[in-house]
């Protein structure tokens, strides 16, 4: 007895799934969801494009009820499938009155129904029967919807019919559609439907409306940080423009060159230039449909001048130097900055940034204290409100 246990024993370990053999069967899996997700979604674009046809050329002239008969997908989907495609038919069906084709409830229609007559007994569904149906006093689905989704090859193929729920079952309107398997979904909303042409050049006017050179309007403030002695500088307000180009379509990596100017009468007046280099960080591609977060590096160059500026210098300014500033035109000074930040765009239409500043030619300067310090003291904060063009 134990060397019969021994044997099954060992005979069931050396039945038992090697780790290669489980990672295989782990990857085939998820490779067969994949593929399964990818049939799924082009089925939809199938189920969209008999829609259009319908809402384009109305079978029926006024709103018509019609049972949804049958839906079949490809053999090895299994039912899940052929419920989701269901599912979304009649989702577009009811975003689409236009099609004038309107579903209705009708258990005797697809339930089972058994007849029986002088020449023979037989088991169908009720649409298969509409004799039966006539004598059930089923009179709400005049009509019967089928909806055949096939794999053909590379290709699936939908098959659509109408029928009468007549006894001759007449076929009042057909229609096949196909597509490559391998072809991209268009993922379309369910109000709304274009074809698939029109789908594929909104793609494409999307795809230029993201090309490589944009305009950006730029409102920024800068503030600067206070001192523990001596004056602060006044916030500074600017108007900036210039362009911005993207190294590619998914707009991972742009960079942008802009000039501004500041103008509060009688207090201030400045100039600038200023370059960045934006990375994305929410992604690989810059979405259409939800925020996009950059973070960016830049240097700026800027030249301020008026009664308000006195604070641009290394040394301590006295009361009296300030109010000879003030009766005066001012001081003129020009100094670089290096900035770190993070910007946040919407549809590259909107987008709101904040950023530190270092400005190396005052970091010892008793009138600018500092934010943040990581090695670096960061003496300005800004914040911007951008639009591009």
């Amino acid at each position: 007895m134990t060397g019969l246990l021994a044997s099954l024993w060992l005979s069931a370990a050396s039945h038992a799934a090697s780790p290669v053999q489980e990672a295989q069967q782990a990857e085939l899996e998820r490779v067969r969801l994949q593929i399964a997700d990818q049939v799924q979604l082009v089925a939809f674009d199938l189920v969209d494009e008999m829609v259009v046809s319908l809402r384009d050329d109305p079978v029926f002239d006024k709103p018509t009820p019609v049972v949804l008969a049958d839906v079949t997908v490809p053999v090895g989907l299994g039912a899940g499938m052929a419920s989701l495609v269901e599912n979304h038919l009649a989702t577009v069906l009811l975003a689409n009155p236009d099609t004038h084709l309107q579903l209705v409830h009708c258990p005797s229609c697809t339930a089972v129904v058994v007849h029986s007559g002088p020449e023979a007994t037989v088991i169908s569904r009720g649409h298969d029967q509409p004799e039966t149906l006539e004598k059930l006093g089923v009179g709400t689905g005049q009509h019967a919807l089928f909806v055949d989704v096939e794999a053909e090859g590379a290709f699936l193929v939908l098959r659509a019919r109408l029928t009468r729920l007549t006894e001759s079952q007449p076929i009042v309107w057909s229609h096949t559609v196909a597509t490559s398997a391998s072809t991209p979904a268009l993922l379309r909303q369910p109000d709304g439907l274009t074809t698939a042409s029109e789908a594929r050049a909104e793609y494409l006017d999307a795809l230029r409306d993201r090309g490589p050179i944009a305009v950006p309007l730029r409102f920024a403030v800068r503030t600067f940080a206070r001192p523990d002695e001596g004056v602060a500088a006044p916030p500074f307000v600017w108007l900036q423009s210039g362009v911005e180009l993207g190294v590619t379509d998914a707009q991972a990596w742009t960079s942008s060159i802009l000039v501004g100017y500041s103008f509060i009468p009688q207090a201030y007046q400045g100039i600038m230039g200023q370059a960045r280099v934006h990375r994305l960080l929410t992604g690989r591609a810059r979405s259409h449909i939800k925020p996009d977060l950059y973070g960016f590096v830049g240097a700026a160059v800027i030249s301020v001048w008026g009664p308000a500026t006195g604070a641009f210098s290394s040394e301590v300014l006295t009361a009296d130097e300030i109010i000879a500033a003030l009766e005066e035109e001012g001081p003129r000074t020009s100094f670089g900055t290096l900035q770190v930040g993070l910007d946040l765009r919407v549809g590259q239409r909107i987008g709101l940034s904040t950023f530190l500043e270092t400005i190396p030619d005052y970091a010892n300067s008793p009138n600018f204290g500092n934010y943040v310090r990581v090695g670096l003291g960061f003496q300005s904060l800004g914040s911007e409100v951008t639009f591009w063009f």
